[in-house]
């Protein structure tokens, strides 16, 4: 085999490893960037959670008043 041929298995390789290689340098910064969102939702789901557990009670309160009549 000549030295100046690539074996299209070895060029399908290489092909995929500087692509891997790349998306690997990416990722530390797609992490990074979207930890502040994730801690926005975090916060976001807490306060919606409040805000239902206070129409929950106040269903179960205005239920309890319309047991009593």
């Amino acid at each position: 085999m000549d030295q100046a041929t690539l074996d299209p298995i070895t060029l399908v390789v290489g092909v995929f490893l500087v692509i891997l290689a790349i998306l690997w340098f990416c990722l530390p910064f797609a992490i990074f960037g979207t930890k502040a969102k994730l801690n926005e939702l975090i916060v976001e789901t807490r306060r919606t959670n409040e805000e239902l557990a206070l129409l929950r009670r106040q269903l179960d309160g205005s239920n309890d008043k319309l047991s009593v009549n």
